[in-house]
């Protein structure tokens, strides 16, 4: 009950200063916006096709005055759950940013999942494997200069969709440094916990874009006690690529690698219909400056033969407004 209190909160405050604060009307903008994400997938190998809208996000972005702001959206496509997101309200003055509500994790901040284009092509591998894209918190971030950012967070532990169940508290404590204009560099840890177990996952990452052309990046994490249960452990390692062959056509490559420990009382690995490695190639093709299509080819190979290995076809949609 009271995360639910919490998030009303954060909700109906940035409505209540666009009124409260002693600025000019014209001062406080309102933008829409709308997300869009569509997959449609071939299976290679049985002839089968699936579709899937894989997100729908309206909201709006709210400008009360030099340091206040909001972000309020709607998941149209989870309007059974508790369906809010992003939802956050931000406070910023010189190098403090604080946010509260429903955001983007610390896993999954916005501005970095940005190079892995966002889930136009494919989650992304915090999201998929280790922690949900979005959470019900609050987030300290602090620039100490051009060269380093550190933040700090606290969040229910279990995602914005999931807000229901029991509440496992994470802390995390992120630490990001740009050496160069082209180039970010960063590391992670967070906690998550519950009576018996602590789950821990560390996380390391760099993200480069050169010249508007190339843009890669890279990601690894370690978790322990996974899934607040002893002694499972999982690493992921996940490198995503773009490079741009004319202004409308982009060749895109990624590689994910997925892979945790065998159990005593198990001879295969806990996570083992979900390990392996996986290969994804394609074209991604802007239509619209609000519209891209892409083409992409998916391959999963797991890491023991009586599971069969996976051969798609990808078609995705993503548009943004």
């Amino acid at each position: 009950m009271f995360r639910f209190r919490l998030l009303s909160f954060f909700v109906i405050l940035p409505f209540l200063i666009c009124f409260a604060e002693e600025t000019k009307p014209a001062q406080t903008t309102a933008k829409p916006f709308l997300l869009s994400y569509t997959q449609a997938r071939v299976d290679l190998g049985r002839d089968t096709i699936i579709y899937k809208q894989e997100k729908v996000i309206f909201g709006i972005d709210l400008k009360m005055n030099e340091n206040w702001s909001a972000r309020v959206g709607i998941d149209l496509i989870n309007m059974n759950k508790p369906y809010l997101k992003p939802t956050v309200l931000i406070y910023q003055k010189e190098q403090w940013t604080i946010e509260g509500g429903i955001f983007h994790t610390s896993e999954m901040d916005f501005s970095l999942s940005q190079f892995w284009g966002n889930r136009f092509i494919d989650r992304v591998a915090a999201d998929k494997w280790i922690a949900p894209s979005a959470d019900l918190g609050a987030r300290v971030t602090y620039r100490w200069n051009d060269f380093i950012t550190t933040d700090v967070s606290l969040v229910s532990g279990n995602g914005y969709q999931l807000l229901l169940e029991k509440y496992h508290p994470k802390p995390a404590v992120r630490v990001v440094l740009t050496p160069l204009n082209t180039l970010k560099l960063g590391a992670y840890i967070a906690t998550r916990h519950n009576k018996n177990f602590i789950e821990t996952t560390f996380s390391g990452f760099a993200h480069m874009q050169i010249d508007g052309k190339w843009k890669a990046t890279g990601e690894y994490f370690h978790q322990t006690n996974s899934r607040l249960t002893q002694g499972q452990k999982l690493n992921v390692a996940s490198f995503y690529g773009t490079y741009r062959l004319l202004p409308w056509m982009e060749l895109l490559g990624r590689y994910d690698f997925v892979k945790s420990n065998k159990l005593e009382a198990s001879n295969e690995s806990w996570h083992v219909i979900q390990d392996g490695q996986a290969i994804i190639g394609g074209l991604i093709f802007r239509c619209f400056p609000s519209m891209r299509i892409a083409v992409n080819y998916w391959n999963k190979r797991p890491p023991v033969k009586r599971i069969k290995k996976e051969d798609w076809l990808y078609f995705c949609l993503e548009f943004k407004y």
